[in-house]
């Protein structure tokens, strides 16, 4: 028997006009008595972000995208539900899950429903399915996919869940949407402004990335600070990518990845000490910093010990071939990268540069002052080397003057009366 067209226009007069799930005939509950939702509104919240993903077939198994509800293995349990006390006897049950996976994705999506004895594990088997046609005695069903709702919405309901009848359940078996929600990334979306100060992603251990095109660059537009990561030396990230970067709160200092090693920004800290007490059992020791065999010097008890047959380092573990002794004092000195330096500046504009050539320019200085000293000071100068230049405030028959160390002596350089434009 066809479904009455009053029944029809019950369920959608409820969906649309109240977003919500008929559960009942009107004349035992009207649409602003409805409570269960049932909303059409495309929110961003609710959008299913990876739909696309969701097979033509519903699969066997349970995948991140697809939760599979069945007897069988390789899904959850067939969903038994609970019956809705709020309509007539024994006419809705509600699974208790939203977002199940409609037929509009493959007719093998659609639902099967089954009765039998409540707390049964294998309904498919032990109870009977009840086809959303009916029996033919005005006893179809329909399920509502977005609230997870069946309801026995034909004249009657079937014998073997009728009213009156107790202790039986009805037990779904379908597929629901578990994947990510959200509109995600969308493109073209212009300048972007957040009321809130956090970017965040649901997705436990993704990454919040930022792309340019072709020659752009990712900018900072402030004139305060940027706070980088920062955590000790054991908290640094397990799989790190080349250029990460943070503050180390171990070593107080940046420290960027370069695809092998972590390397400590900016330091010009040349030779750097860590100390360590032997136990007669361990053989490998942490370092502050990673190192090299050859960018350290180990040396236990004061005795420096040989590279490669005594020690090894690799990245941060120092490896000894043989246990030191317990209370042994080992001394570790790592050799630090200097850093070339070809300018200095005070900050206002004004400095010193070496060129290409190796030459010093000294332009944009006010001026060059010199070191000054008297004839006995100059003479009494020890490390002099040939082409060393002083100032010598008595060295020119008592007057002031230039002098230049020939390698051999200093030779002055005589002054010859005030600078004039003339």
């Amino acid at each position: 028997m066809a479904l009455a067209d009053s029944t029809k226009v019950d369920f959608l007069w409820k969906k649309l006009g109240f977003g919500v799930t008929k559960t009942a005939p009107d004349a035992n509950k009207q649409a602003f008595n409805e409570s269960i939702p049932s909303p059409l509104l495309m929110r961003g919240d609710k959008v299913w972000q990876s739909s696309g993903d969701i097979p033509a077939v519903k699969p066997a198994a349970t995948s991140s995208i697809v939760q599979i509800y069945q007897d069988a293995a390789g899904g959850s349990p067939t969903v038994e539900t609970t019956e809705d006390l709020t309509a007539p006897d024994n006419r809705t049950w509600k699974t208790n899950a939203t977002d199940w996976i409609p037929t509009e994705f493959g007719s093998t999506y659609l639902v099967k429903v089954y009765v039998d004895d409540a707390g049964e594990s294998n309904p498919q088997s032990t109870g009977t399915q009840l086809f959303q046609a009916g029996s033919g005695n005005n006893d179809e069903w329909f399920f509502d996919y977005q609230s997870g709702v069946l309801n026995f919405n034909g004249t009657n309901i079937p014998s073997q869940i009728g009213t009156g009848i107790t202790g039986k359940s009805i037990y779904i078996v379908g597929a629901r949407y578990v994947g990510p929600f959200g509109v995600g990334g969308g493109t073209g979306i212009g300048n972007l402004t957040v009321t809130d100060t956090t970017f965040s992603t649901n997705n436990a251990g993704s990454d919040i990335g930022f792309t340019t095109t072709g020659q752009g660059t990712v900018e900072i537009n402030n004139t305060t600070a940027l706070n980088i990561s920062v955590g000790t030396t054991a908290q640094r990230p397990s799989s790190p990518t080349a250029g990460d970067l943070r503050f180390n709160t171990t070593t107080t200092g940046v420290e960027v990845y370069n695809g092998s090693a972590w390397s400590t920004v900016g330091s010009n800290d040349s030779i750097t000490s860590q100390s360590f007490s032997g136990d007669n059992s361990t053989v490998a020791f942490t370092l502050n910093a990673a190192a090299t065999t050859a960018s350290v010097i180990v040396s236990i008890n004061g005795t420096v010990q040989t590279p490669t047959t005594a020690y090894a380092v690799s990245s941060t573990t120092l490896t000894f071939t043989e246990a030191p002794s317990a209370g042994d004092d080992i001394e570790v000195r790592s050799i630090s990268t200097l850093t070339t330096v070809t300018s200095i500046t005070n900050g206002t504009g004004d400095f010193i540069e070496v060129d290409a050539n190796g030459v010093a320019q000294f332009a944009t200085v006010h001026s060059l002052q010199l070191p000054t000293y008297t004839v006995t000071q100059a003479n009494a100068l020890s490390n002099k080397a040939a082409g060393q230049i002083i100032y010598v405030s008595n060295g020119n028959g008592g007057a002031p003057c230039l002098a230049v160390y020939n390698g051999s002596n200093w030779q002055q350089v005589r002054f010859d009366g005030t600078i004039s434009a003339a």
